[in-house]
């Protein structure tokens, strides 16, 4: 029995020395919260005709941005990220493009793996808004008192989509679908 308490005894001080260890890991670092959202620029043009899945983006951060008082990201970081996914153009919608985010360099050079997208209201689809009727019918409307009127009405004939082009210099937001660890 006097064998037992020894054993468990340093297993109770291994314990406790490996959750010290990792406590002084994680007091210099910070965490951005999964959601949290930051504002970059796109300095070269992208669009669903020149990409391709795969294909590497870089964007650029445009202000600094702080955590409590530490600057966690500086401004002119740059952010990697590759097309997850394009959906061509279509009769009744235009292209889309998802964007993945993976990596963040720092001007110092510090790399940083992260998950994340650029963000859209359209399931993170930069693009695939909804086109417009091309043909259009008359019918008339009836009002109290008054003659008919001609009122054009759409059928469901739509125009063909164009291909989504995000231009250099355009502002978006990532969020992040991880947290990100800054050391």
């Amino acid at each position: 029995m006097n064998i037992f308490k020894k054993i468990s005894a340093l297993l109770f001080i291994i314990l406790i020395s490996h959750i010290y260890v990792n406590a002084e890991d994680l007091s210099d670092s910070l965490k951005i919260r999964k959601g949290a959202f930051i504002k970059v620029m796109n300095p070269v043009e992208f669009s669903t005709l020149i990409s391709d899945i795969g294909d590497e983006l870089c964007f650029i951060n445009t202000s600094d941005l702080y955590l409590y008082e530490t600057n966690v990201l500086p401004q002119n970081t740059k952010i990697y990220g590759e097309v997850e996914d394009i959906l061509e153009p279509i009769q009744g919608r235009d292209g889309a493009i998802k964007i993945l985010i993976n990596k963040i360099i720092t001007p110092d050079k510090k790399i940083y793996k992260v998950k994340g997208h650029i963000y859209s209201e359209n399931d993170n689809y930069i693009g695939g808004k909804p086109t417009q009727s091309i043909y259009y019918r008359k019918v008339p409307h009836y009002t109290m008192r008054m003659k008919p009127m001609l009122q054009a009405a759409p059928l469901n004939v739509l125009e063909l989509g164009k291909h989504t082009i995000v231009k250099p210099g355009a502002e978006l937001f990532i969020i992040l679908d991880e947290d990100l660890i800054i050391k």
